[in-house]
C-alpha cells in the first residue's frame, strides 16, 4: 500500500480567490474539523486569479503567452481541495464516503469544494519517525510514515487526528487522476 500528499501546481494553472473574501472567510479554518458542515451552508463565491500581482512569475509569464490553463484541481489558498466537474465525475466514486461535496459560485464553470469528513488514526506513531509541534496532540513533521495498513482499507482520501492540515491519498485515487488525464497536482511519496 503506497500513500501519497499532493500539492496544487499553481505555477502552471489558474489559481482561485474568494470573491467575497470578508464574507466568505469562515471557510479558511473550518475545513480541518472532522465531520460535515452543518446546513444550511452559505454561499460560497470564487473567482479566478487574473490580475497580474496575484499570479506567480511564472503565471505572468504564461498568461503573457496565452497559455496559462485552468486544472481539474484548482488551487484555493493551498490548504482546500477544490474539484473541476471533470475531476468530480470521475473520482466521486472513490470518495463520496469521505467527503462532504459544497459546490461553489463560480462564473466561468462549475467547481467545488471537497471538504473531508473523515479523519482516519491511520498513522503508526510507534513505528513512524515524527517530531511533535504538541506531544500526542500535534505532528509538526514526519520524517518516515508508517502505516496501519488495515485501519485504511478501502479508504482513499483521509486526514488523520495528529496531523490534521495533510490530506492523504490512496494510489487508487492518485491513480484513477493519471488514468482519467486531469491536470493541477504534483504527487508527493510520503518518506
Amino acid at each position: 500500500m503506497k500513500i501519497w500528499k499532493y500539492k496544487t501546481d499553481s505555477d502552471h494553472y489558474f489559481t482561485l480567490a474568494l470573491a467575497d473574501f470578508e464574507r466568505d472567510k469562515w471557510i479558511l479554518p473550518r475545513d480541518f474539523q472532522p465531520g460535515p458542515i452543518p446546513d444550511p451552508i452559505p454561499k460560497i463565491s470564487v473567482q479566478y486569479e487574473t490580475q497580474s500581482k496575484d499570479l506567480s512569475p511564472s503565471q505572468r509569464a504564461l498568461l503573457r503567452k496565452g497559455k496559462l490553463p485552468k486544472a481539474d484541481f484548482p488551487s484555493l489558498f493551498g490548504a482546500h481541495i477544490v474539484f473541476s466537474e471533470k475531476a468530480l465525475d470521475t473520482l466521486l466514486p472513490l470518495i463520496q464516503n469521505d467527503v462532504q461535496v459544497i459546490p461553489l459560485h463560480c462564473e466561468e464553470e462549475k467547481l467545488f469544494l471537497i471538504h473531508l469528513t473523515r479523519h482516519v488514526d491511520g498513522l503508526d506513531l510507534e513505528h513512524s519517525d515524527v517530531r511533535w509541534l504538541v506531544e500526542n496532540k500535534a505532528v509538526s513533521e514526519v520524517n518516515h510514515y508508517v502505516f496501519h495498513e488495515e485501519k485504511l482499507k478501502d479508504v482513499n482520501i483521509f486526514r488523520m487526528p495528529v496531523h490534521f492540515t495533510w490530506t492523504f491519498f490512496s494510489d487508487t485515487f492518485k491513480a484513477a487522476v493519471e488514468e482519467h488525464d486531469l491536470k493541477g497536482l504534483l504527487w508527493k511519496p510520503l518518506p
